[in-house]
């Protein structure tokens, strides 16, 4: 069977009615996207929470990166699709100054794999639902090249040389946001990172290397667009506060579970941030590890104190080994159903 053929049968019979938002209830709207079109709007929408689950999938590029990110909306019933960022630089371990000089510009068509699977999910799909690409920061690219105890020693040792290398990728980084926005995509999934407590032994670190290149980026990201998630993203280790990123744009945030050391619910964050929240589960948690009917059980939950403008999901991607029965679980719930 062909690739086009058996992504247009994955559409055909998995997607065919998946919205259901019963027409008993509603009249309107008739798609995913106009639902969540409405929130962002912010307009209030009775009986039905949008949700947005995300995972790295088995293929990160090409066909098969197309294939695994339509199967996932299509299998899950998810009521936004963010687009996966596998394309990266390979890693290295700078050990003296000249070493540095390893990272040059970028060729201005690097990203056009990645720009390619933008372009075909959204062909498939764009009409049915909002498609966001992530796009990571450029000190998540370094970070992921050289490792973090590498980016503390040269921010100490030698900051001019780190500011280089953020620079060449934030360059090549705004290329690729430009190339995607191109196609009409809805807008980005922008994930920071260099806020978390392992790096205040640098001082002065966040104002220096993470603010001056997300701002200019996530700019680029949200000028034109209107449906952009702002992802604090924990990973790497946790934050003591958030406020640093009240400035930043997105129309939706994502937030740390557990900030300085509490937890930090969707209200605490609709609170500080005052935008929709999307979370409520822990991206290690029932999701993952429960059964379906513990899945409903757990987001019937939330939903008796998540904040006015709230859609479902984790904190973070989730494990792609998750049960689809318990993605299914959690957005029916969320649907109402």
């Amino acid at each position: 069977m062909n690739y086009q053929l058996k992504l247009l049968l994955i559409v055909v019979l998995s997607c065919a009615g998946s919205l259901d938002v019963s027409a008993k209830k509603r009249t309107a709207p008739a798609t995913r996207r106009e639902m969540l079109g409405e929130m962002l709007d912010g307009k209030s929408l009775s009986g039905y929470v949008p949700t947005a689950f995300f995972m790295h999938f088995p293929a990160g590029r090409g066909r098969d990166a197309v294939y695994y990110h339509v199967r996932h909306f299509c299998r899950t019933g998810v009521d936004l699709l963010k687009i996966q960022f596998e394309q990266h630089q390979p890693n290295f371990k700078p050990e003296k100054a000249e070493d540095w000089q390893r990272i040059q510009p970028l060729p201005r068509d690097f990203y056009a794999p990645t720009v390619e699977v933008v372009k075909d999910v959204y062909d498939i799909v764009g009409q049915e639902v909002m498609v966001i690409p992530t796009v990571y920061s450029a000190f998540q690219t370094l970070r992921m090249q050289i490792g973090i105890p590498s980016v503390i020693r040269w921010a100490k040792e030698d900051p001019e040389q780190v500011l280089r290398a953020l620079r060449i990728y934030n360059d090549a980084l705004l290329d690729f946001v430009r190339d995607c926005k191109a196609l009409g995509i809805d807008g980005f999934f922008m994930p920071t990172q260099g806020g978390e407590n392992i790096y205040n032994e640098v001082p002065g670190f966040f104002e220096t290397f993470i603010r001056p290149f997300d701002m200019e980026l996530m700019t680029e990201c949200t000028t034109g667009t209107h449906c952009n998630i702002l992802h604090i993203c924990d990973w790497e280790g946790p934050y003591d506060d958030l406020s640093a990123f009240t400035s930043y744009p997105g129309e939706i945030v994502n937030t740390p579970n557990i900030v300085g050391g509490k937890a930090f619910t969707p209200t605490d964050a609709s609170k500080l941030f005052g935008r929709i929240v999307l979370g409520g589960l822990e991206r290690k948690g029932i999701i993952v590890k429960g059964k379906p009917e513990e899945v409903t059980a757990e987001v019937k939950r939330v939903l008796k104190s998540h904040p006015k403008q709230f859609m479902l999901g984790a904190e973070c991607t989730i494990d792609n080994k998750t049960a689809i029965e318990n993605i299914r679980a959690a957005v029916r719930t969320a649907h109402g159903k």
